[in-house]
């Protein structure tokens, strides 16, 4: 009996950990390629808010709550710096009264929040992410589905879902 038990509990231990299972992946571990290629389409996808004005990016991870946000490593941040933006550490980023801007210490104007909100692996090949933006009172959010294909991993759809 006690063997037949035991069989059961590791066949339910083994489907609880499949791979369609629908659970986000923890934060630290949204630092990878698809992570990456979610921030990169959001990034391509901004608004020009304020045009002329110099903008800093800030890259956070998961929710932002009122215990407030999650920063990207440098280490990740680190990944753009293809793109020649003034990336800022979300922990060094100011509160600027009296509208409560969030905004680069060095140069006090308003930076863009950009939040990878949601990644989670679908298949071997396949994620799903939401990601979103902020500068002053203005936001956005898009879903978005990535695919891995010859090694590199790619954005095939995205939905806006949200924003101002």
């Amino acid at each position: 009996m006690t063997r037949r038990h035991l069989l059961l509990s590791l066949c339910l231990g083994l489907a609880a950990c499949d791979s369609s299972d629908t659970a986000p992946l923890p934060l630290n571990l949204y630092e990878c390629d698809a992570g990456e290629a979610a921030v990169r389409h959001l990034i391509s996808s901004l608004p020009d808010l304020n045009p002329g004005v110099a903008k800093s990016y800030s890259i956070v991870l998961g929710e932002i709550n009122r215990d407030g946000m999650t920063p990207a490593t440098d280490a990740f941040t680190k990944r753009f710096a293809d793109l020649k933006l003034k990336f800022i550490n979300a922990q060094n980023l100011k509160d600027i009264e009296p509208d409560h801007t969030i905004a680069d210490p060095d140069t006090r104007l308003a930076a863009f929040i950009l939040q990878l909100r949601n990644l989670k692996p679908t298949s071997a090949t396949t994620w799903e992410a939401e990601a979103g933006w902020s500068y002053k009172k203005e936001f956005g959010r898009i879903k978005l589905r990535l695919e891995v294909k010859d090694g590199k991993t790619s954005v095939i759809s995205s939905e806006k879902v949200g924003g101002s």
